[in-house]
C-alpha cells in the first residue's frame, strides 16, 4: 500500500462532523487488505490489537485515546510499506 496517511491524535477520537479523522482511512485500508467483509473486519482488528491496542469489542476508541493513537500511529508508519496481510503481520509482530 502507497498512501500516506495524516498523524492521529487523541482529539481524533472524539470528533464528530467536520474532516473525517485518518484513523478511519487507515481501518478502511486494513480492512481492503484484509480482504473486505468479515475476513477484512477481523484482519483489522487483529492488526490494531498487534500494533498495541488493548480494548475489547466494548471499548471505544475514545476511552483509551492514547493507547489507540499509538497503535494507529504504528500501523500508520507501517501500512504503506506493506503489500501483503502477511507482510503487514510480521512487521506489527516485531518489536517497535
Amino acid at each position: 500500500m502507497s498512501k500516506q496517511f495524516t498523524e492521529v491524535q487523541q482529539d481524533d477520537f472524539m470528533k464528530f462532523g467536520g474532516e473525517r479523522p485518518s484513523y478511519l482511512d487507515i481501518e478502511d485500508a486494513l480492512m481492503t487488505l484484509g480482504g473486505h467483509g468479515v475476513g477484512g473486519n477481523h484482519f483489522k482488528n487483529e492488526m490494531v490489537k498487534l500494533a498495541g491496542w488493548t480494548g475489547g469489542a466494548l471499548t471505544t476508541y475514545a476511552q483509551r485515546a492514547a493507547v489507540a493513537q499509538a497503535a494507529f500511529n504504528r500501523i500508520r508508519e507501517l501500512l504503506p510499506k506493506a503489500s501483503t496481510p502477511e507482510e503487514l503481520r510480521v512487521m506489527l509482530k516485531s518489536p517497535k
